[in-house]
């Protein structure tokens, strides 16, 4: 009778799963980089939940705002989708790159309103030809806060006050033309890739640590 020696695959195999199950060693590395990888998810997802919100809300047909008379726009929540009979006035900001608090991308138009304690933001390369000074437009989009010391367009409230020398109101408002609830995929793809690339980094790290 013969007794039968290790078998080499039995080894392997076993090595295999010691290596899966970890040591508990990280390389410093690899926090590093997740830790980065939290960070810049956070900074550039958190600043867009209210587009995400927006998004996947169910609202199914714009708010009429008629003319967007002061109690008007007073009465209704910011995310909501509205629109408005206005007429755009001669002063506006550009923003050349990417929109603060969102993942809009320039050139952007800002334009205030006449009458009315409202602003419209805009591609300025799609709409720039019809959205002009002193034009009487029918607008719709996302309704956002529009003031100096709140709200996702508070840098443009504050140049306007600075460089255009505009005087906003604290109820002032801001309609986001185009964003419209469901057609705004790309915040949803955003939120989805970077969470993602969150839970695989430290998915890593936590799979290292796990005990034998």
């Amino acid at each position: 009778m013969t007794t039968a020696g290790p078998d080499p695959d039995d080894e392997d195999l076993e090595e295999f799963v010691r290596g899966q199950r970890g040591d508990g060693r990280i390389h410093p590395v690899r926090v590093v980089l997740a830790v980065a990888a939290t960070l810049c998810a956070a900074w550039v997802l958190v600043p867009t939940v209210d587009e995400l919100a927006y998004h996947l809300s169910r609202q199914s047909h714009p708010l009429d705002l008629g003319e967007a008379r002061p109690e008007a726009l007073a009465a209704v929540k910011d995310g909501t989708w509205v629109r408005a009979d206005v007429v755009l006035g001669n002063k506006a900001a550009e923003i050349p790159a990417l929109r603060t608090g969102s993942l809009r991308f320039g050139p952007i138009l800002v334009r205030e309103v006449v009458g009315a304690p409202l602003v419209v933001e805009y591609d300025a390369t799609r709409l720039g030809q019809r959205l002009l000074p002193f034009n009487e437009v029918a607008v719709e989009g996302r309704l956002v806060t529009f003031a100096v010391d709140r709200g996702e367009l508070q840098d443009v409230a504050r140049w306007f006050e600075r460089e255009l020398r505009v005087q906003t109101s604290a109820a002032g408002r801001a309609i986001v033309v185009d964003e419209k609830p469901g057609q705004m995929g790309l915040y949803l793809g955003a939120w989805i890739a970077g969470l993602a690339a969150v839970v695989f980094s430290w998915g890593g790290i936590l799979r290292r640590l796990r005990p034998r």
